[in-house]
């Protein structure tokens, strides 16, 4: 998991927000606001939320409004308008600060370059990030998918070199918007300490007299040549007696086993950092092998 810093939380409107809106303004709780139409036209109309009649008390000025003593019941869709055409609207928002942390998870499955990462948020909130890349370059932003609480946004850097070492972390800036708070947050790490591969593929297991002759090949996500994205195995065998045996191998894809196995299943990690292991392939049953190897007699 990954700090976070930089968090700023605020009182909302009520106004549910389906997607980030393309102009929003964050004020201060009992300060002034000033909202500009976007328009040529010398004078405009304004609603708040579709009201003509909004809950706040608003001087107009050409075509500018400005909103005095902001409070909750003062945020929301400001819209101006030529009678009936719709010139612009800004969406305004109560700001707080707050002291707090929130985690957001990335991961990549090998070092490509794309990753994904995730966040737990306000159930009606939306969210958008972007990318600082290792060069110094800032992506656009890319809205997040959500559902249930829990969002999750994909990225890519194109400079990133598999080959060349991390010299400089990335940036992921993200932003959040809802009708109970305003979140604007960032998180520095290194691709190296991100990567989880996925399992191994492959996995065969041949019983040869008293042993098991076990063989694999690394995900297929995996970067090559394997001489430089080595990767370190770790068998999981069970006895019949129900106990769970490690063992690991590293620099090849085959083994034996000595012992009598019930069942076997791989994972695999980067020797050389410190990511997590990739998840469990299934179990493969030792007995089934056998059973194949008769049949195909």
């Amino acid at each position: 998991m990954l700090a976070l810093v930089g968090l700023v939380l605020c009182l909302a409107p009520a106004h549910a927000l389906t997607a980030f809106p393309p102009k929003f303004q964050v004020g201060k709780l009992n300060g002034d606001v000033v909202v500009r139409c976007d328009t040529s036209e010398p004078r405009v109309s304004w609603t708040q939320n579709g009201e003509p009649e909004p809950m706040a008390e608003l001087v107009a000025e050409g075509r500018t409004l400005t909103i005095l003593g902001l409070d909750l019941p003062a945020a929301g869709n400001y819209s101006c308008w030529a009678g009936p055409v719709l010139l612009d609207t800004t969406y305004v928002v109560v700001s707080g600060t707050g002291e707090g942390g929130i985690n957001v998870s990335c991961q990549a499955e090998s070092y490509r370059g794309p990753f994904r990462c995730s966040w737990a948020g306000p159930r009606s909130a939306v969210f958008r990030a972007r990318l600082m890349r290792s060069d110094g370059s800032l992506g656009g932003w890319v809205p997040a998918a959500g559902r249930r609480g829990r969002f999750s946004a994909s990225f890519s850097d194109p400079s990133f070199c598999p080959f060349a070492e991390e010299l400089r972390p990335l940036q992921l800036q993200l932003e959040g918007l809802s009708d109970t708070s305003y979140l604007n947050f960032s998180v520095h790490f290194f691709v190296r300490d991100i990567v989880r591969p996925d399992p191994p593929q492959e996995l065969t297991v041949r019983r040869r007299g008293e042993q098991l002759h076990l063989a694999w090949a690394p995900p297929a996500s995996w970067p090559l040549p394997k001489s430089y994205f080595a990767l370190l195995y770790r068998l999981q065998y069970e006895l019949p007696n129900g106990t769970q045996v490690d063992k690991y191998v590293e620099g090849a894809e085959e083994t034996r086993l000595q012992e009598r196995a019930r069942r076997v299943r791989i994972s695999c990690r980067d020797p050389y950092a410190s990511p997590a292991w990739s998840p469990w392939s299934p179990w493969q049953e030792a007995d089934a092998a056998q059973i194949r190897q008769l049949r195909a007699r």
